[in-house]
């Protein structure tokens, strides 16, 4: 069959070839008989040698390769304007991120059955992640070596078996600092871990990313599962092509009916057909956005950009959720040993008290919100779950090394939305930052537990005493000094998801839990989009099993 005739033929138009598309090309051209075709703003990059070197992936974050996409004033932050990365390339987010695979806690995704998606908890999830990634185990030698304290032989009922190799750069560099740092968490109370996905989330994991454990090459989805795509004759990948809407049209049923996309390629527009579904793979902010601009929306929003309402629905592009982190970097002593990028990451909770006081204080919570508070707060409320991650890296100055906190189940959340009709024009992105006084405060009491650790021993030997910190500024040694750190230098982690939600649709949803968009027939959304509540650490995880569930949803399996 031509390439004309492929277009023209499609089963299955995939909007976006980032991870959650590369991994649905994958899985859809498994069946022979199957047509699909991939639409791609972007382009192939994955032979760059910029982007096969996990080291470089700051050199990725350009307007060639990255969307760069601005908040509006954040007032939690003093009106700063946080940039949002999203990749730009095949693979997506995969193809230019740091390569962090990071498992989400237990609790956070039961959150998304409790939210009214029953048939997405932890045990019907976990599957997927293991079909999506595979592991090299680290050696009992370097494990004691470096301080771990537990090894296991899998992370589920099911050795991992997927494409993403995945593996632990910071424990195989061996270096004495994440020796320490393991010595001063089990001082703290807490294991030292290889698990992936462990039975209990509180702790002190190795850090773990999606870096071939022999080639120390990225694993991105465009390699591992868009490479295999492409050689199938049933699999049409194009690149630099611009979706401007999807095709809608009313039925006899009520529903609307996904007829095909209209998109830009080589300055000609084109309409291309599917025969079965449409299927967004945009990413968090360009899937809300197309939305929109297919007449999917909030009708007042739609009509004030003389834009056609054809289903209503205010809940696109709302529910938006993000981590943000905040940094201290601290001098070294002389001849120091660094490494190389993130070393390892320990999953906190608050002291009970603490935590007590804290939500003790907050406002009251308004009665929308309420179910959706509730169910984040009970995820705090779990003695083994987490309420920040702390970790430590060595980017930037070869003389310092760097700590860091980050949130693990915010209770701010924002909306991304359309200012135009015009598909070049920038959103309107407002994460809300800190918003939630929980937030702030939650994250400053964890700000001050990260500044002992430097002087901790056996990691006190390590760091100079009375030596620089960066950014330079008053010391950070109660809750106030705390708040006005963060308000100051938190930024954020490009962790965006949530903006057409699989909830209730009463309840604030865009899909239902077979992913279909409310009011269409065939009009199905696979990205971090539908994330409900956002997943502890890095979500790419959770994009590639989300992704490898849908792929079984489309096929009847499940």
């Amino acid at each position: 069959m031509t390439l004309d005739n492929m277009l023209r033929n499609a089963d299955f138009i995939i909007v976006g070839g980032g991870t959650a598309g590369m991994v649905l090309a994958n899985r859809l051209s498994e069946d022979p008989t199957l047509r699909v075709v991939v639409l791609e703003c972007g382009r192939d990059i994955s032979r760059d040698p910029r982007v096969r070197n996990p080291s470089d992936w700051m050199s990725l974050l350009g307007p060639e390769t990255a969307w760069q996409l601005d908040t509006v004033p954040q007032p939690g932050l003093k009106g700063r304007v946080e940039r949002q990365f999203q990749g730009k390339a095949l693979g997506g987010s995969s193809t230019i991120n740091g390569s962090a695979y990071l498992a989400p806690s237990r609790a956070g995704i039961e959150a998304w059955a409790k939210l009214g998606n029953p048939r997405w908890t932890y045990s019907t999830l976990l599957p997927y992640y293991e079909r999506s990634y595979s592991i090299e185990r680290p050696s009992a030698e370097i494990c004691q070596a470096m301080g771990v304290d537990s090894v296991s032989n899998n992370d589920g009922p099911r050795a991992p078996n997927g494409p993403v190799q995945v593996s632990f750069p910071g424990l195989e560099q061996r270096n004495p600092l994440a020796k320490a740092w393991n010595d001063v968490l089990r001082v703290m109370g807490y294991r030292t871990s290889v698990e992936i996905f462990p039975t209990q989330n509180a702790g002190n994991r190795c850090y773990s990313a999606a870096i071939h454990p022999l080639t120390k090459e990225r694993m991105s989805a465009a390699s591992q599962y868009g490479s295999v795509a492409m050689e199938r004759s049933n699999c049409v990948i194009v690149t630099e092509a611009t979706v401007l809407k999807v095709i809608l049209s009313s039925t006899s049923g009520g529903k609307v009916l996904a007829k095909g996309v209209e998109v830009s390629k080589d300055g000609q527009a084109h309409v291309i057909e599917a025969n079965r579904e449409v299927i967004l793979s945009a990413g968090v902010f360009h899937t809300a956005k197309l939305l929109e601009l297919s007449g999917i929306g909030e009708t007042s929003r739609l009509e004030h950009l003389d834009i056609l309402p054809v289903i209503e629905n205010p809940n696109v592009g709302e529910n938006l959720q993000n981590h943000i982190m905040c940094m201290c970097t601290y001098e070294l002593e002389e001849n120091v040993e660094i490494g190389d990028g993130i070393q390892t990451v320990a999953s906190l909770p608050l002291h009970a008290d603490v935590q007590q006081k804290i939500f003790g204080e907050a406002p009251p919570v308004l009665p929308v919100e309420q179910e959706a508070y509730n169910v984040r707060r009970a995820i705090f409320d779990s003695p083994d779950e987490a309420s920040c991650s702390i970790f430590m890296s060595f980017i930037g100055r070869p003389d310092f090394a760097s700590l860091g906190v980050m949130q693990s189940v915010p209770f701010s959340r924002g909306s991304s939305h359309i200012v135009s009709s015009r598909l070049d024009q920038d959103l309107s992105i407002d994460p809300r930052f800190f918003s939630n006084p929980l937030d702030l405060e939650i994250m400053a009491n964890h700000l001050l537990t990260l500044q002992t650790i430097p002087s901790t021993s056996p990691l006190s030997a390590f760091f100079k005493k009375d030596g620089q910190r960066l950014p330079p500024g008053p010391a950070i040694t109660s809750l106030e000094s705390a708040r006005n750190y963060l308000r100051d230098n938190a930024v954020t982690t490009h962790h965006s998801c949530g903006t057409a939600a699989m909830l209730p649709r009463e309840k604030g949803g865009v899909v239902d839990q077979d992913l279909i968009v409310y009011g269409t027939k065939n009009l199905r959304i696979v990205d971090a989009s539908i994330f409900p509540v956002i997943p502890q650490a890095n979500p790419m995880s959770t994009v590639y099993a989300v992704a490898e569930r849908a792929a079984d949803l489309i096929k009847g399996i499940v």
